[in-house]
């Protein structure tokens, strides 16, 4: 796998810090992403604590790197990393979401592989994700090369986010 994004003309890849963007592919993508596996008053809640512009420029001030993808210009997909312990060197992939509009095109492995590029250049060894169990996105993470290391049930409020955390040994991906 190669980890330099193969961006054309039509599709870039940015650090953004603009909010408002990133809330509404959020809003876009999880209905979609998540309406078989979660309560719509579950996506209502986690949409709320987590992508409202408070919270997201909460994020973006405490250490998350928020990637934006643009296709012919518009907001495509976004991700978002961050330094999870610097002693061992482990980043951690806290999002990655495609518009439904732009799924199927490659921008999640070009986004991917960017957050995987800036990650190996910040001196990472290893990138941690958590993936709800029921997601079929897992095995998109599988044929990255990412494994799971544990399975996890995390109370969030009145919810429980039943994950896996997977890992990418930065090391064997060039």
């Amino acid at each position: 796998m190669t980890v330099s994004p193969s961006a054309s003309e039509s599709v870039s890849i940015q650090s953004t810090s603009d909010a408002n963007i990133i809330r509404d592919l959020a809003y876009a993508t999880w209905y979609p992403t998540y309406r078989e596996i979660l309560s719509a008053e579950q996506i209502d809640f986690m949409l709320t604590e987590i992508y409202s512009l408070e919270s997201l420029q909460s994020q973006m001030e405490n250490g998350q790197t928020f990637l934006l993808l643009t296709h012919e210009g518009k907001p495509a997909a976004f991700s978002a990393f961050s330094l999870l312990d610097a002693a061992q060197q482990r980043y951690k992939l806290n999002k990655l979401y495609i518009h439904p509009d732009f799924q199927g095109m490659g921008f999640g492995r070009m986004l991917l592989q960017e957050v995987i590029q800036r990650t190996k250049s910040q001196g990472g060894l290893k990138l941690e994700l958590n993936v709800h169990r029921q997601n079929p996105a897992q095995h998109f993470y599988f044929k990255i090369g990412f494994k799971i290391i544990k399975i996890i049930d995390i109370p969030f409020a009145r919810f429980t986010l039943n994950d896996y955390i997977m890992e990418l040994n930065l090391t064997d991906v060039s």
